[in-house]
């Protein structure tokens, strides 16, 4: 569908994150672009939206999941390329929906267009359209294009930001002005300092791999949301424009672990913190696992007060058998304790659950009537109620489930023949056996305590006959 993309901006200027179903490849630094006589980038407030109708020769065309298309009118602002015009149409949706950009009537973007069929401009989230905000640094870059002077060999903004699901309500990312920035590699030295706005460009840096450093004030420090680590180093090539954008999060810590009433910490846990006053029991807070080691961590967290919540969609989970719970191990959300946090502090907590769901223990053995051929084996107790068990080996053909004792469960197996051997079925060699053999199946009431051992049965399998 699409004939022309901007993939030098792609290249060159790094697009957004993509917040919906498309997924954005994050591409390297690149050499600096340029304005191409077709090129359509622009600064434009969205004064329209209306829903384009499918004609025939659309719907024949268009697969049955695209979206629909949207025109959005758009009064230009501020023109960096494309023809003499106040006033353009750009487009969004069809085939490529999961993709297209969503504008908002009345807000303004910096757009870059692709030209597609019917010489429509079509705006996607991958090809650095944004909007205004959140292109403070990539403006002067684009004047400086337009108008044939020099471009920053790397650009960006530095900003004080929450981990996501995090930040409060009425308190937007704080750009971090007068902050002293370095990009060093083996052999260059590179310095520049944020202006008012926490926009910083760097010019001339030639070809090399470099780390990208900031002299920070207390209780921050550099990162890119969402992730723990701090900034790998990147690899520019000579004239390259790059746009590197900074987050400096907080360094405060929360550690803990959650256990059962017997006091032994939990092999499985999900948990989910919110800053207080902001839960929501259909809302993701952030999010961390306890596993196998018995701990878990929040971390990146900024000053306030927080409240954690395990299990929050309230799962009726066999593998990890208790109902949502607040910290420190109460039921009722208003009665959850807050943790306070200063900034870069470290707080240690124990979430301690009570009354699980009622639960036991089901063995199952497998059984193979004429011996058990060569393949992978899997097991499965599939339920009525509630979330699945999972399966523990602890012997040769031999699983253990837990069951929760109000949920009823269908005990199943079958085995992947890898790979089908002549000969292999009933000691005849003109035939294989099949890919896969399935056990029996049996029903088991959660609530029988008496059927706590079962037997699941694979029977010889049919021989079938080797093509001549």
């Amino acid at each position: 569908m699409i004939r022309r993309l901007f993939i030098v901006w792609a290249l060159a200027f790094a697009a957004p994150a993509a917040s919906w179903a498309c997924a954005c490849s994050q591409a390297p630094p690149g050499t600096c672009p340029h304005f191409d006589p077709g090129d359509v980038v622009f600064l434009g407030t969205v004064t329209q939206v209306a829903e384009v109708p499918t004609s025939a020769a659309d719907a024949g065309n268009q697969s049955a999941t695209a979206t629909p298309v949207l025109r959005y009118h758009f009064h230009i602002d501020e023109k960096f390329s494309g023809p003499a015009a106040s006033e353009i149409d750009v487009y969004s949706g069809g085939d490529d929906g999961d993709c297209g950009f969503r504008f908002k009537k009345g807000e303004r973007y910096v757009v870059f267009t692709q030209q597609e069929t019917e010489r429509r401009l079509f705006a996607t989230i991958c090809n650095g359209t944004r909007a205004a905000a959140d292109a403070r640094a990539l403006i002067p870059q684009l004047r400086s294009l337009r108008d044939g002077q020099r471009v920053a060999s790397v650009f960006g903004v530095l900003r004080r930001a929450d981990p996501p699901t995090l930040a409060p309500p009425d308190d937007p990312d704080d750009p971090l002005p007068n902050i002293p920035l370095g990009l060093r590699s083996r052999y260059d030295r590179f310095t520049a300092t944020t202006g008012p706005d926490g926009v910083y460009s760097i010019y001339d840096v030639r070809a090399g791999e470099y780390q990208f450093t900031a002299d920070l004030p207390p209780g921050v420090e550099l990162t890119h949301r969402g992730t723990a680590s701090g900034l790998d180093s990147f690899t520019i090539p000579n004239d390259a424009c790059y746009e590197f954008n900074v987050d400096a999060l907080p360094t405060g810590h929360i550690e803990g672990s959650v256990t059962g009433p017997d006091g032994k910490p939990l092999r499985l846990a999900s948990l989910e913190l919110f800053r207080a006053g902001t839960y929501d029991g259909s809302r993701s807070g952030l999010w961390t696992f306890q596993g196998a080691k018995g701990t878990f961590a929040f971390d990146h967290i900024g000053a306030g007060q927080y409240i954690i919540v395990y299990n929050r969609p309230n799962r009726m989970d066999p593998n990890d058998p208790f109902p949502r719970s607040f910290y420190p191990g109460v039921s009722d959300p208003s009665e959850a304790k807050p943790i306070e946090m200063k900034e870069g502090q470290l707080v240690k907590v124990k979430f301690e659950l009570q009354n699980p769901y009622p639960t036991r223990v089901l063995r199952v053995h497998l059984k193979w009537t004429d011996g058990k051929p060569p393949g992978s084996v899997f097991v499965m107790a599939k339920a009525d109620k509630g979330d699945n068990p999972a399966a523990k080996v602890v012997g040769d053909g031999v699983y253990d489930f837990t069951l929760l004792q109000s949920a009823h469960y269908t005990l199943s197996a079958w085995e992947q023949v890898v790979p089908p051997r002549p000969g292999a079925a009933r000691g005849k060699t003109d035939c294989t056996l099949p890919a896969r053999i399935d056990s029996d199946s049996l029903f088991v009431d959660g609530a029988d305590a008496t059927a706590s051992d079962i037997t699941l049965t694979f029977s010889g399998p049919e021989c079938q006959p080797q093509n001549p």
